[in-house]
């Protein structure tokens, strides 16, 4: 019998793009938004998979990764540019 948790999981693609997603806006927090970016930023808008609160979540994933990237601060640089 194998055990659960040493079969290989599949990775749901909305959580794939939700990374991208997260990846893009702390990009644009940086600054460094190429036109790349953009239009792939433009084409995971439109995806129905690619949820405010999937992204929300990998948001906060990835500042968890990245020690130095502070989650609230990002969030709320993110609304205030949306509002």
């Amino acid at each position: 019998m194998v055990e659960w948790f040493l079969i290989p999981m599949q990775r749901d693609p909305a959580w794939v793009k939700a990374r991208i997603a997260a990846r893009i806006l702390m990009r644009r927090q940086a600054g460094r938004v190429s036109k790349r970016d953009a239009r792939l930023a433009h084409r995971l808008a439109h995806d129905s998979g690619v949820t405010d609160r999937l992204i929300d979540q990998a948001l906060a994933c990835l500042c968890a990764e990245r020690k130095g990237a502070s989650y609230h601060d990002l969030l709320r640089a993110t609304l205030a540019t949306a509002a």
